[in-house]
């Protein structure tokens, strides 16, 4: 059986789904292929379909295994490559643990309007139109989630539960889209900090760097 890890993605600068797949693969520091197919040329979905039984990508192949949805990939990668040899993507205390798992949840099931007003590929454009009233309270509601999960975070480490971990993996493109559209975060002085710590966080970077490298897509 072939066990190599395949990861299918979208543009760097359009799918932030793909973006929390391959976020969580270099946390995780195992080796992987990433094969990119153009959401642009792929509107029908038709080589989406090839790969993924959703069409959708994220699509993670490994080993015989297809796993798509970005947390679905998140809880594979923590199941399969355990520590010590790697590092754990959901926090080791019980209810810390439930807590990332609803702040993960919430993320991908919830804030359309934020989704819709500040879309990821608008992130990258010179000028960005201004997101409505509903996007920016769905942006103050993230805020405020992280600032409750900062103030009573174990001591060590600047997100959300001290060490990097898979909630802050499934938020790493709601801080793309706040910072991008400059979302105002005077209120919640730790959430701002997170989101300059979650920035510079090296598997972050290497994929934004790759996402500032390719030409703006105003279409998503």
């Amino acid at each position: 059986m072939d066990d190599k890890l395949v990861l299918y993605i979208g543009e760097k600068n359009i799918s932030s789904w793909s973006m929390r797949g391959y976020v969580a693969l270099v946390e995780k520091g195992v080796p992987f292929e990433e094969r990119t197919i153009s959401l642009l040329e792929d509107r029908d979905r038709s080589r989406r379909r090839k790969v993924s039984p959703t069409g959708r990508v994220p699509v993670l192949h490994h080993g015989g295994l297809v796993i798509p949805d970005s947390l679905a990939i998140i809880e594979y990668l923590d199941e399969t490559f355990t520590p010590p040899a790697h590092l754990p993507l959901w926090p080791a205390d019980r209810r810390e643990r439930a807590h990332a798992r609803w702040l993960a949840a919430a993320m991908h099931s919830g804030f359309q309007n934020l989704r819709e007003d500040m879309s990821f590929n608008l992130c990258f454009l010179e000028k960005r139109p201004a997101p409505g009233p509903s996007a920016l309270a769905e942006a103050g509601e993230i805020l405020a989630l992280w600032e409750a999960a900062l103030s009573r975070k174990p001591a060590g480490g600047p997100f959300l539960f001290g060490g990097f971990t898979a909630a802050d993996v499934m938020y790493a493109p709601a801080v793309v889209r706040l910072t991008s559209f400059r979302a105002p975060a005077e209120g919640t002085p730790r959430a701002a900090a997170y989101m300059d710590s979650v920035l510079a966080r090296p598997s972050v970077k290497r994929w934004m760097d790759a996402a500032r490298a390719l030409p703006p897509a105003a279409v998503e």
